[in-house]
């Protein structure tokens, strides 16, 4: 083989290797494709099964990208050995002193492959641990929504016209968020099979007359009690709030016969 036809198969060699790996700029691409066309078959079939292993590697949609630092370790190793003269081995030569037809970088090749698929695989077959979520218990999403909100109304109970003895507590409230929190010390604890509290939300676009209901709620224990509002509607401007004993689901409108907290904001 000619000098020139060493020179065209080493720079196909170079650029297969770089383009399965790397990718080729526009000039090197065209550069590929001139020499694939003009070296002989038998030059270019070693390197075929190497190629098809690695493509097929590359294209699996499954798989994840290889992770920079492989790729950087990969392409590091790549230009050690394709600027590194390849010792020849003392013996025989071949006849007339050719060149040896199988690639001296042939072997960088195969194990690149080995490399890249088994990199890929290992990325591909262990699962990726779901994100957990943090869930906040009550105490923490109202700390939460204190800390966070600039709207915050907040006020404190205070007896109702059928005061419970040592009852106290607070409301909090965000009409940007619709969201907020009463907060209950010595609430007698209820049956929810014969009575519930009810909360009530006095806005100062609605009628005093039909407050808005702000859900019912249980009693399960006689240390505090952090209880989330269920507003019904939506409150634009709460200036008052309410806690009334009724039967088990609520009322729709309450008789207030029975209404032992009320909560002013100031």
């Amino acid at each position: 083989m000619s000098s020139s036809g060493n020179s065209n198969s080493e720079r196909w060699e170079d650029l297969q290797i770089t383009r399965l790996l790397f990718g080729l700029s526009l000039e090197e691409q065209a550069e590929f494709d001139r020499l694939t066309e003009i070296l002989p078959v038998e030059q270019k079939a070693s390197f075929e099964q190497v190629v098809a292993s690695l493509d097929l590697a590359w294209s699996d949609p499954q798989s994840m990208p290889l992770p920079d630092h492989l790729r950087k370790a990969i392409r590091s190793r790549a230009i050690e050995e394709l600027t590194t003269p390849a010792i020849q081995p003392f013996g025989p030569t071949t006849v007339g002193g050719a060149r040896p037809s199988p690639s001296t970088k042939l072997p960088w090749l195969v194990a690149a492959a080995c490399m890249a698929i088994t990199a890929m695989t290992l990325f591909t077959s262990v699962p990726i641990a779901p994100k957990k979520e943090i869930s906040l218990s009550l105490t923490e999403q109202r700390s939460k929504l204190i800390s966070t909100t600039e709207d915050l109304v907040q006020a404190d109970w205070g007896e109702g016209p059928n005061p419970i003895d040592d009852a106290a507590g607070d409301v909090i409230w965000s009409s940007s968020q619709q969201q907020g929190f009463m907060r209950f010390r010595g609430l007698p604890v209820n049956d929810p099979t014969k009575a519930q509290y009810q909360l009530w939300i006095f806005d100062r676009n609605q009628s005093a007359e039909t407050p808005i209901d702000g859900g019912v709620f249980d009693i399960s224990s006689d240390q505090e009690a952090v209880v989330p509002i269920q507003a019904k509607l939506r409150v634009q401007e709460a200036y008052q709030f309410a806690v009334t004993i009724e039967k088990p689901g609520g009322v729709v409108v309450s008789s207030r016969s029975n209404l032992p907290l009320l909560a002013a904001v100031k």
